[in-house]
């Protein structure tokens, strides 16, 4: 017979027996009939879990009473834990937990939602076509979770619960790698996404769910994914451990980049070597001088590409010049592991690019940060520059009393938290492109172009380092044809600092434009390709 019973006396024959639920994902909650149970007493609450734990098995009383209460001895363990129950079952109106003089089990056993996850789980490690509940149950958020922030003043306990959920969040996380590599290789490329995106979420640098996230993303034919997915995996590997991505991740990765459409026939991206790694470029325009467009702060060839207005005012740029695109280390489709973004390493980057083309000379369109780095490398390799295009360029990066036009350190800051808060969004899109910012495409295009172009913490080294930039003493020493162009409202690059460069470089002219876009293909772009166009024609042939 029982020695622990319910408050509410038997239960008459022609009621049916309660539907009871435990809940163990999270903090542990008791539902009878739908209705859940408001137990604010974690011990019991504890109890229930340890009952639910022990795969249908009764329990000693006394081990039990010791994991509850570890400092009581067994006479006063063992009567705490008959009052506990006593408790427990009246708070239910049921006799839930049942015992004898030496074990304890349920009177009526709970439906406990975490063994309906690890059936789930073992169905999806066991069957080719697992069913939709097993499914939505093995990628629910919460599913690798058993008794998260739950605890009670018991290290036994503890314990305990540390190797039952380290047991439960293994099961589950080896379907979730089972179900990425199954669909990532021929099944539903969503799923692959969503389980391997989960592993990430657990282990920031589990290689294999990267591999198949890269696989998967390939599958949905989305280039830019793949590289972001490639590149945050180097970067989470570097920064944790030190360490390269394995050749397991290179293989999926090259397989992948294998496999992504192609731009179009016109397009066709390329790659040099640099001392730390490939820098990606393209060529638009089959005849013409080369003109190498430095971009900004970052870019991504195929990203950039993708907007339709940019992409139109390249191709009228290629109608009389070979228009080189790049991706400086550090950004987009070229290296991103373990790079320092300098203006010496960028310059680097270009003259690879024209050595690999067999370009002595180039025209250099610098576009905002791009302008400084197209500076840089007029002043100590004129060599190789046969013109210089300067639009909405500053020529130090922060603030100073002699040169009031750049960003202060605090301003800054605010940024890198603003763009820390909304990372993946459009951010700042207003402060570049005010007269588009208001449209969903360009929205979600800038936002695309954020999160593929630079990793976040990419982004903050970059602001950093340049923040840091001071081209002034080049200035005076530029000896190469100059155009400087600067919209009176840009927001980015303020109005004095294109009028210092024009006064500060020999010679330079300078084009000033109505509007408030800080990019340049934006606003009444005519305005600025003509300029471009027409100082273009005034330049000698670069190859004579």
């Amino acid at each position: 017979m029982s020695t622990d019973r319910s408050l509410s006396g038997p239960r008459p024959a022609n009621v049916p027996r309660p539907r009871v639920e435990l809940s163990l994902h999270g903090w542990p909650r008791l539902s009878i009939d739908g209705a859940e149970l408001p137990i604010k007493l974690t011990r019991a609450l504890a109890l229930l879990a340890c009952l639910a734990e022990s795969s249908g098995q009764r329990m000693a009383r006394a081990p039990l009473a010791a994991q509850l209460w570890p400092d009581a001895n067994e006479a006063l363990g063992r009567t705490r834990l008959r009052r506990l129950i006593y408790n427990l079952n009246a708070a239910c109106a049921i006799e839930l937990v049942c015992g004898d003089a030496h074990e304890l089990w349920f009177g009526i056993e709970p439906q406990v939602d975490v063994h309906l996850t690890r059936a789930a789980a073992q169905a999806l490690l066991g069957e080719p076509a697992p069913g939709e509940d097993s499914l939505r149950r093995v990628l629910a958020a919460d599913a690798h979770a058993l008794l998260d922030g739950f605890e009670i003043d018991s290290e036994l306990f503890e314990a305990w619960r540390a190797q039952r959920r380290s047991e439960h969040e293994r099961l589950v996380a080896r379907a979730w790698q089972r179900l990425a590599e199954r669909e990532a290789a021929a099944g539903d490329a969503a799923l692959a996404v969503e389980a391997a995106e989960r592993l990430i979420a657990r282990d920031p640098c589990a290689e294999r769910a990267y591999a198949a996230l890269i696989t998967a993303r390939a599958r949905q034919r989305d280039s830019a994914a793949v590289e972001q997915a490639y590149f945050r995996c180097a970067e989470a590997l570097r920064g944790e451990l030190g360490v390269r991505p394995s050749a397991t991740l290179e293989r999926a990765y090259a397989a992948a980049i294998a496999q992504a459409p192609a731009l179009d026939d016109a397009v066709r991206i390329e790659f040099t070597q640099t001392r730390d790694g490939a820098v990606a470029y393209t060529v638009l325009g089959r005849s013409g001088p080369a003109m190498v467009l430095v971009p900004g702060l970052l870019s991504h060839i195929e990203v950039a590409l993708d907007e339709p207005r940019l992409r139109a005012a390249l191709e009228r740029l290629a109608e009389r010049c070979r228009v080189v695109l790049l991706d400086r280390r550090g950004t987009g489709l070229s290296e991103r592991v373990g790079i320092e973004p300098t203006t010496a390493a960028a310059v680097e980057d270009i003259v690879a690019i024209l050595d690999r083309m067999g370009e002595r000379r180039a025209i250099l369109f610098g576009a905002s940060v791009g302008g400084t780095i197209a500076i840089d490398c007029a002043a100590t390799m004129p060599e190789r520059v046969s013109g210089l295009v300067l639009y909405g360029c500053n020529a130090r990066g922060s603030w100073a009393e002699d040169y009031p036009w750049a960003m202060k350190s605090e301003v800054l800051q605010r940024w890198l938290d603003v763009l820390h808060a909304e990372w993946g969004a459009a951010t700042s899109l207003e402060a570049f492109a005010p007269s588009v910012a208001h449209e969903p495409q360009m929205q979600q295009w800038w936002a695309r172009m954020l999160r593929t172009g630079v990793s976040q913490n990419g982004m903050a080294a970059i602001l950093r380092a340049f923040h840091q930039m001071d081209v002034r003493d080049r200035l005076a020493t530029l000896d190469v044809p100059t155009l400087v162009i600067q919209r009176e409202g840009d927001q980015i690059v303020r109005e004095g600092a294109g009028r210092y460069l024009a006064r500060a470089i020999p010679g330079a002219e300078l084009v000033m434009l109505p509007g408030a876009d800080h990019w340049w293909w934006h606003g009444d772009a005519d305005a600025v390709l003509g300029a471009i166009e027409r100082f273009v024609s005034r330049l000698p042939n670069p190859r004579d």
